[in-house]
């Protein structure tokens, strides 16, 4: 098959998308992934063959743009959709965004004003009319993951083990926790397919994603570090009663670095100072073991992780795996298997003996979001056909 550029470093650089030369008409039929974060943007495109995605490059090109505004937002699509005119024709489009969705409308979590996005604006962005949808990043990142769970029953290729008692995954409810920008968080429901659904369709189980947003609830304070950041946020960040989010999260590891570094009357020089990456300085620092605060800023980062996945659990009962993932996590991957994480999440008197039976596993692939708008736009696609991917719900595909 002939070679096609996805996105080339020209379009990365100018916003001119160019395709490599083939035999493909220039009419060729396209599906379009979005994932709008707090802070970056990303796109990537598959083409459609028969109704059926094709292989992309492995790993995928896409593009990235900073966008933290509703204002950068537009620029982003209007440039995309008006570069791929002549060259493709989008049949579907999912857009995978950072914020709490309602009726096809999104709140978008850390931007500034106006964050409410309509999917009537992004079709009035130039993307497919009748055929965009608006989705939860984290729940777009759970059809991912069902995606790549089918894949890779062993856990052994986009999967790593933390704590399990199988080489293959078992099934069951699942959550997706995805430290970043933001702390992001959802759950996987699963039902067997009845006896009547499995006849000529998949047998997998069906899957329900469902994004939470249990991590802007306040953290209860239960160790003298966590006391010392959540004070030093109510009085430096005027934050009266600091979330998981606050904690877990890029911003938050910086805030915990420096509030430890205040409380310890560090002398050595801080960090965070006069890098464009805060986070990723104390991160990299900590992990290295090269600044002392730091690495404990890391470990209260980790252990308030460990604390909430043990949440999503007990709630989801997620006898089919707690999953790591995020950019930051196969970073950090190294520090992760020593960190407090693990003994954070079985920390519970009355439910240790069930949460030791939940599996935890760190997800070594970054674009789940990606692959998840990928497959939903193709859902939107063939929704007229009623030709759903497999593993999604009916009553997901019409919420």
């Amino acid at each position: 098959m002939a070679n096609f550029r996805h996105f080339s470093d020209t379009f990365i650089a100018s916003k001119a998308w160019e395709p490599a030369e083939t035999n493909y008409s220039v009419f060729m039929d396209i599906i379009i992934g979005l994932d709008i974060g707090g802070t970056n943007s990303r796109a990537v495109i598959a083409r459609v063959e028969n109704g059926i995605l094709t292989s992309p490059p492995n790993p995928p090109e896409f593009v990235s743009e900073k966008v933290a505004s509703k204002k950068e937002l537009e620029g982003f699509v209007r440039g995309l959709m008006g570069n791929l005119k002549g060259v493709a024709r989008p049949i579907g489009m999912a857009v995978a965004l950072a914020g709490p969705i309602a009726r096809q409308q999104v709140t978008m979590t850390n931007w500034r004003e106006p964050k409410n996005i309509t999917v009537e604006e992004f079709i009035a962005w130039g993307s497919p009319v009748d055929r965009t949808v608006l989705v939860n990043d984290m729940e777009a990142g759970c059809h991912g993951l069902v995606k790549h769970l089918r894949e890779d029953k062993t856990a052994s290729i986009h999967f790593e083990a933390l704590k399990a008692s199988s080489h293959e995954i078992p099934g069951g409810n699942r959550v997706f926790i995805a430290p970043g920008t933001g702390l992001g968080a959802a759950g996987i429901i699963e039902i067997e397919r009845t006896a009547k659904e499995i006849t000529g369709k998949s047998t997998h189980p069906l899957a329900f994603p469902i994004a939470a947003e249990l991590q802007h609830t306040p953290m209860p304070i239960s160790r003298e570090t966590h006391r010392i950041v959540s004070t030093w946020l109510q009085r430096e960040q005027h934050i009266s009663h600091p979330s998981w989010d606050d904690f877990v999260s890029g911003r938050g590891l910086a805030h915990t670095y420096r509030a430890l570094r205040s409380a310890a009357s560090a002398s050595g020089p801080d960090i965070t100072l006069g890098v464009s990456d805060p986070a990723a300085a104390v991160a990299e620092s900590g992990a290295m073991g090269r600044d002392p605060v730091a690495k404990q800023a890391l470990s209260v980062f980790y252990t308030c992780l460990g604390h909430f996945c043990q949440i999503m659990a007990l709630g989801f009962q997620a006898s089919g795996g707690v999953f790591i993932g995020g950019t930051s996590t196969i970073r950090n991957r190294d520090f992760i298997e020593n960190s407090p994480l693990l003994d954070a999440f079985l920390d519970n008197p009355a439910q240790s003996a069930l949460l030791d039976r939940f599996p935890v596993y760190l997800v070594k692939k970054t674009d789940l979001n990606l692959d998840g708008a990928l497959w939903l736009g193709l859902d939107a696609a063939k929704e007229h056909a009623s030709e759903a991917a497999p593993w999604i719900s009916p009553l997901v595909r019409k919420s």
